[in-house]
């Protein structure tokens, strides 16, 4: 659960060597993690008193430290140094060997070793194309709030569509959900991200302020995803119309294709009376089946007659009742 528990890593005295001088120098030097307050840091001050009562003091920010190691002892005893990427080197001494070792320790636990990643969280959200996502989180501090039990320093993590809620003792663990479809309203200044929740979310209505300093920037993000949520489903709103009107512009244009198809059967269905009818008024069957036949030329039509009704019958019978009263 995360709670209140303060970013300090380690503070105490130390020798530190001064780099235009070359003196070694004691001071009081506070590691401290990455939180809402800042990145992490090493802060430099006088002594412990002005520490306490938060007095002036110089800030070495460890985000670009390579390497932490212990220097010989013909250097100083109890030794150790920091390396930069702009090749700039702080080295530090403490009073005994086991300090020594501790703060080396300490410094490359929060430098260099890989911090831990929502990379290793749950796997129900390690679908393909968000792993860039995953690796920025922010540092906050959730304000108290009647609808959760949870407060103090956490990690927010913003994808393309929800904000979750770590814990920053355990990252494995996630604490809240909120969808972004379901944010009513958001917003941020130089010390806050403020938004505020919808009844579909988890933790239902409500104001979650968490104060931090990048407010600008997890501002960007959910305002980038939100944009995007927005534009897919007007995308998909108007390829959904579109198909509606192409299928209304299919429907017209059957219509009449239809009619005519209907009409069609309607005249055949005419001539198919009429043949009846030809047939009933001139049975050329009956004729044919005469045995004599005097004329020749009736003999022509008749072979006609009958040679052209295999091939389409509604035609012959048309062109025999012609013919019958021709010769009639």
């Amino acid at each position: 659960m995360a709670t209140d528990i303060g970013d300090i890593v380690k503070q105490g005295y130390v020798r530190i060597r001064s780099c235009k001088l070359g003196i070694w120098q004691r001071r009081w030097i506070v590691l401290r993690r990455a939180s809402s307050k800042g990145p992490r840091r090493l802060e430099k001050y006088l002594d412990e008193k002005t520490a306490s009562c938060g007095g002036s003091h110089k800030v070495a920010v460890l985000s670009t430290v390579t390497l932490v190691s212990r220097l010989t002892s013909s250097i100083r005893k109890h030794a150790f140094s920091i390396c930069f990427q702009d090749a700039e080197t702080k080295c530090l001494a403490s009073d005994c060997e086991l300090e020594a070792d501790t703060w080396v320790k300490l410094l490359a636990q929060e430098c260099l070793l890989p911090q831990t990643s929502l990379i290793t969280g749950e796997p129900d959200i390690l679908s393909p194309g968000i792993q860039k996502e995953l690796q920025e989180q922010f540092h906050v501090y959730l304000m108290p709030t009647p609808k959760l039990d949870v407060f103090g320093e956490c990690l927010l993590q913003v994808t393309h569509e929800n904000i979750y809620l770590w814990d920053t003792t355990n990252p494995r663990i996630k604490l809240v959900t909120w969808p972004l479809t379901a944010l009513r309203r958001y917003g941020s200044d130089s010390t806050k991200f403020t938004f505020e929740a919808g009844r579909h979310c988890f933790t239902g209505e409500g104001m979650f302020v968490f104060y931090t300093l990048e407010g600008e920037r997890i501002y960007c993000k959910v305002h980038q995803a939100t944009l995007a949520i927005a534009r897919a489903h007007y995308k998909v709103k108007k390829q959904t119309e579109k198909s509606q009107a192409i299928d209304k512009e299919l429907a017209h244009k059957k219509m009449p294709i239809c009619q005519t198809t209907v009409d069609t059967v309607n005249s055949c269905e005419g001539l198919s009376s009429l043949t009846e009818r030809c047939e009933t008024e001139c049975p050329v069957n009956e004729e044919v089946s005469e045995p004599a036949k005097s004329n020749p030329h009736e003999d022509l039509s008749l072979r006609y007659s009958l040679a052209t009704t295999s091939k389409c019958s509604l035609r012959s019978h048309l062109l025999s009742c012609n013919m019958h009263r021709q010769g009639q």
